[in-house]
């Protein structure tokens, strides 16, 4: 992703060239912008890459860059709207109604970030909260301990590992498997977390793909010996 205007400050630290954090006017709450809404688009989006959502008259827009182009998602009309080569270039490019992004910031509303939410099992729920929803929780019926799942295995897989992104720990059989996550693939690897073995696109393909005795570990969850979020 050509992404030529990042530059790094006096620390070694990058920031938007363009649109720079100014410290010495907004100090250091929002890294140097006005307020959150902007921190967001200028150094959470178009730097460190974070997904966001916003509301703009009461539609609601999802913009995401993980292993993609920066790509704008219509909510209401559960399309793709538009695509660019970098953050900066939606930024300055989208529109909405013929009126240009960068001049609506002030008009929108219920801007977050996050890192890495719109891979396919991912969804937000009611509260903005990111959410397994190919293998959603059920408060209902498991209630709040595991986060709305059986137990703390299913918990760990579909939650810490599926959702939060954390490495994984397991055993079956008397046998340790480590499994790296990463932001854009997922590998079985060593112990050390250093030597990857079998490279998978993402949680969810590892949990139905992944083979001990040709069966897939989402038929052997429940004979798992124990589970770990690393």
């Amino acid at each position: 992703m050509n992404r030529t205007y990042i530059i790094n400050d006096a620390n070694g630290n990058p920031i938007n060239g363009k649109y720079p954090p100014n410290k010495n006017v907004y100090g250091e709450e929002f890294g140097g912008y006005k307020n959150r809404k902007e921190e967001i688009l200028f150094h959470d989006f178009a730097v460190l890459l974070r997904d966001i959502s916003f509301l703009y008259k009461g539609t609601k827009y999802y913009i995401y860059v993980h292993n993609t182009p920066a790509t704008v998602y219509n909510v209401e009309r559960k399309e793709i709207i538009a695509e660019y080569p970098n953050g900066l270039e939606l930024l300055e490019g989208f529109s909405i109604n013929g009126t240009p992004f960068i001049s609506l910031i002030d008009e929108i509303d219920d801007v977050k970030s996050f890192y890495n939410v719109f891979k396919p099992h991912f969804a937000l729920d009611e509260n903005g909260y990111p959410y397994n929803c190919k293998y959603p929780p059920n408060k209902e019926k498991y209630g709040d301990m595991f986060h709305g799942y059986k137990d703390s295995f299913t918990e760990t897989l579909f939650y810490d590992f599926g959702v939060q992104n954390y490495d994984l720990y397991f055993k079956y059989k008397d046998k340790e498997y480590y499994v790296l996550n990463e932001f854009n693939y997922v590998a079985l690897c060593d112990d050390h977390f250093t030597e990857e073995y079998e490279v998978y696109a993402n949680e969810m393909d590892f949990i139905e793909n992944f083979k001990i005795d040709g069966k897939p570990l989402i038929d052997l969850i429940d004979e798992l010996e124990y589970v770990e979020p690393e």
